[in-house]
């Protein structure tokens, strides 16, 4: 059972909820048969988002389900699309996402995986894999008021500097995937353990047995060693291992009948034999630690395939707020390039009204038009980027939506602003890093990696031991058996060991066994080397795990640096907007005395245009810079208000960013 609770977050900022400070949204998910229930994780006052499954995959039952087709949502399409808040983008990939669904049917993979081991047989593998968010399309970065700007030049407006793409490119769409897993090999399985499942084993049949042939003198010739006898052959057999390794066996047969009597009979258990029989191993197999091993692992790997879950989660929520900054940029490029057109056609209206009273050369005209014309590639360009960042934007947080022929997607107008983080204290790296190598899953999940090493090296050393077994076995009416009392079973099917039908020559009688067993390989080169592999497996684990530890290190380290890079080159980026706009406000003044020139005007606007658009991009690359600093922390969900388990209260203090 895997629970996604949204509450609201403490850091206004990054808020997913506008909603009350006290409004959380429960969503219980279970990959298999999805259950909604009423007042679970919600109280009168608290709105709850409920999931089901059916043979076409998880649905949101919710009424406030979002979509991008407004028939679907039941909802009104306003004239300038459909109008899409970050939080509500991020509501959206949580139920939508395909990425998530699968992670969070692993979750169920990983439950029968517990009960597998439960009855004794080796746990089932899980996906590491972790799928990242698609690149998407960005504002093309523009230098900071470059005089030698390769779209404008004393002698013409040349649109050199911009690019209308021919075709789509597919690697902005496309998902990398990244596996979280340190192990580079498998473990051996190391020593067998018992089959914990009651089984019931046996065999019914007819049998006819014909002593004609047999080699008898008169004196010893009895009934059965003449008589043809017909029998139905029954034997039963309920098997049971515990933790300790113990094997017990208690079952019923008539073998005795069967082959030494000279009596006939079609009822089996006329003259039953009652077994009882009971191992115990002292060294190989031995030990309630060593037979739960694969239960421990089985649970261990629950706990990593929930942690693999939360990555999915952070990798996916990071790459939607990503992509929806992207857009938001673009869309404020389109902003920038359509005030820059409308400027380039005032001023062309401008220089044909005093071209037609003779007051301007026909080629300030001619210049002007060139400039409405390179503004207008321009938007062109712009307009195509946005359009191709809401499929990408789609792609993440409602792919089922592009399959839709039927129905016309409207725009995504995409509602939140790049606005600049508030302006806090930051903590010391040192303890940053230290948040990080807490907090973050993929570093939790690796620890745990490195514990199920422990578990499977164990195994193997136990597996170099020698098999001595305490023994113990009676039966009603029996004969002697030579061979092996069975322990355990078939490590791969789990199927029980029987022994053979006893085939002794002693009549029937009641039969106390008890002794030693053993299995002493004189030679354990097998044995040996699988211990020394995983030993080497286990090391190379740990060290990939420092490694991680290292790389997460670096990655705060370099987030903090860009996050600081950021905020002043959005600083700087906004003086220069705000001193470009004084440069052109004058320059139109000049123009208008006539102390200037059209293409002194032409030139300080496409300067404004160009700091605009750096801004644009300076302040996305703080958001993103933002976001990024919050996924190497592993605090990207926490930020958000995203719980996987409420019932776990978090008390490590969120460091300031």
């Amino acid at each position: 059972m895997i629970r996604i609770c949204w509450r609201a977050p403490q850091t206004s900022s990054f808020a997913l909820i506008s909603w009350m400070t006290n409004v959380r949204i429960c969503v219980v998910l279970l990959a298999v048969g999805f259950v909604c229930t009423r007042g679970v994780c919600q109280s009168a006052s608290e709105a709850t988002q409920s999931f089901r499954s059916n043979a076409g995959g998880i649905e949101a039952s919710s009424p406030t389900r979002l979509a991008f087709h407004w028939q679907a949502a039941g909802q009104k399409a306003s004239p300038d699309g459909m109008r899409l808040s970050l939080q509500q983008a991020i509501r959206m990939a949580l139920e939508n996402n395909l990425d998530i669904r699968l992670e969070q049917i692993d979750q169920s993979v990983a439950d029968f995986s517990v009960t597998r081991t439960e009855g004794g047989a080796i746990p089932s593998s899980i996906n590491y894999n972790i799928a990242e968010a698609p690149a998407g399309e960005v504002v093309a970065p523009v230098p900071l008021l470059d005089s030698t700007a390769s779209t404008l030049s004393p002698n013409g407006i040349e649109p050199s500097g911009i690019t209308i793409p021919s075709s789509y490119d597919a690697g902005h769409v496309l998902e990398a995937q990244h596996s979280l897993s340190i192990a580079t090999a498998p473990f051996s399985p190391g020593a067998p353990v018992p089959v914990f499942d009651l089984n019931l084993v046996g065999q019914y049949g007819w049998i006819r047995r014909d002593p004609s042939n047999a080699i008898v003198t008169s004196t010893s010739a009895t009934a059965a060693d003449t008589t043809i006898t017909n029998n139905t052959l029954g034997n039963t057999i309920a098997v049971k291992g515990f933790s300790t390794g113990t094997s017990i066996q208690i079952g019923i047969n008539n073998f005795v009948d069967s082959f030494y009597s000279g009596r006939s009979s079609a009822i089996p258990f006329t003259h039953p034999n009652a077994i009882a029989l009971i191992a115990q191993p002292l060294l190989r197999g031995a030990g309630r630690k060593n037979n739960t091993r694969y239960i421990a692992i089985a649970k261990t790997n629950k706990k990593i395939s929930a942690d693999i879950l939360e990555q999915q989660m952070i990798s996916t929520v990071s790459g939607v707020e990503s992509l929806y900054y992207d857009l938001v940029s673009l869309q404020d490029s389109v902003k920038v390039q359509q005030k820059a057109l409308d400027a380039a056609n005032n001023l062309l209206s401008d220089n044909r009204q005093q071209f037609d009273v003779g007051r301007m050369p026909p080629i300030e005209v001619a210049r002007a038009e060139a400039l409405v014309a390179a503004s207008q590639l321009a938007l062109t360009q712009a307009n195509s980027l946005r359009e191709q960042q809401e499929n990408v934007l789609r792609s993440v947080i409602d792919p089922q939506s592009l399959l839709t022929p039927n129905t016309k997607l409207i725009d995504v107008v995409a509602t939140d602003e790049l606005s600049s983080p508030p302006d806090t204290p930051q903590s010391p790296i040192e303890e940053l890093i230290q948040y990080a190598l807490e907090q973050r899953p993929d570093i939790r999940q690796s620890k745990l990696q490195v514990s199920n090493g422990e578990r499977a090296v164990a195994g193997s050393a136990n597996a170099r031991l020698p098999e001595i077994d305490l023994y113990g076995s009676f039966q009603t009416r029996g004969v002697i058996s030579p061979s092996l009392v069975p322990v355990g079973g078939d490590l791969t099917t789990g199927a029980t060991v029987l022994d053979p039908i006893p085939t002794g020559g002693v009549r029937a009688s009641k039969v106390l066994e008890a002794g030693i067993q053993f299995n002493l390989p004189v030679q354990r080169k097998v044995a040996e080397a699988d211990l020394g592999a995983d030993r080497s497996q286990l090391q190379q684990e740990r060290l990939r795990l420092r490694q991680m530890e290292a790389q997460a290190a670096a990655e705060v380290r370099n987030a903090v640096i860009a996050l600081n890079a950021a905020k002043q080159a959005a600083e700087a980026a906004a003086t220069a907007r705000h001193l470009q706009k004084q440069l052109l406000s004058a320059e139109a003044e000049k123009f208008r005395a006539g102390f200037s020139t059209t293409f002194a005007v032409i030139e300080q606007q496409s300067y404004l245009t160009q700091a605009e658009t750096t801004e644009i991009a300076a302040q996305l690359a703080l958001k993103k810079a933002t976001v990024q600093l919050y996924r190497a922390l592993g605090d990207t969900l926490q930020r958000h208000g995203i719980d996987l388990d409420p019932d776990v209260t978090k008390t490590k203090p969120v460091p300031q960013l």
